[in-house]
């Protein structure tokens, strides 16, 4: 980690406004490299928005912004709760 990025677990709050289970052990297979890991070992950098991406390749598996008072979403992969 550093200070550009954090793991997915810094994002645990975010994702359970929009989730109903334990966001950082929904398992995501990545559309890069075929990986599968859980969404808290993901590395999230902060900017305008929060991006998670895959451990193995770093391609992007979640987008989480702010758009006025809603949370916005969008997802990358495959994704096993």
């Amino acid at each position: 980690m550093t200070d550009r990025h954090t793991d997915g677990n810094g994002v645990a709050g975010l994702l359970a406004q929009v989730l109903v289970v334990e966001p950082t052990t929904v398992e995501r297979k990545c559309q890069g490299c075929g990986d599968v890991s859980p969404l808290g070992a993901h590395r999230a950098y902060h900017g305008a928005s929060t991006v998670l991406r895959c451990p193995g390749c770093d391609a992007p598996a979640v987008q989480i912004g702010m758009v006025g008072e809603r949370v916005a979403v969008r997802w990358f992969g495959m994704f096993r709760v």
